[in-house]
């Protein structure tokens, strides 16, 4: 494939019309990485017996600007935390709801919050 490519990318460089400026570029750019070994990029794996403990964390966040009258903590926790343990187990994470309205007690966490990056909207975090 290698002594296929630098051929096909001249080629394709002298068919090129001259008024297609950003595709001369890139193919001008693509033929100078592979004359100067760059082209080649080796293919990343994870050693599974290596690495043994991985994380891997999504964060989402919770439209509550968009349905301010509805209750997600209330949802996502269910009665007695129940909903949020189910989830859990289900797909085997760990859950968290993480910041502003996440408290019960409102005054308790948030009330010194000045600057709006530190008050965080309301999200939830799986790991």
């Amino acid at each position: 494939m290698d002594d296929k490519y630098l051929p096909e990318l001249m080629a394709e460089k002298d068919s090129l019309d001259p008024s297609f400026t950003h595709a001369l570029r890139l193919v001008s750019q693509e033929i100078e990485k592979f004359q100067k070994g760059e082209g080649k990029e080796e293919e990343k794996y994870i050693d599974v017996v290596i690495n043994k403990n991985m994380k891997l964390g999504q964060k989402v966040l919770i439209p509550v600007k968009q349905f301010p009258k509805f209750n997600f903590v209330g949802k996502l926790l269910g009665p007695r935390g129940n909903s949020l343990k189910r989830l859990q187990e289900e797909t085997l994470t760990k859950m968290s709801i993480l910041g502003k309205g996440s408290m019960r007690d409102k005054a308790k966490k948030w009330e010194g919050c000045i600057f709006t990056y530190r008050c965080p909207n309301l999200y939830c975090v799986g790991i």
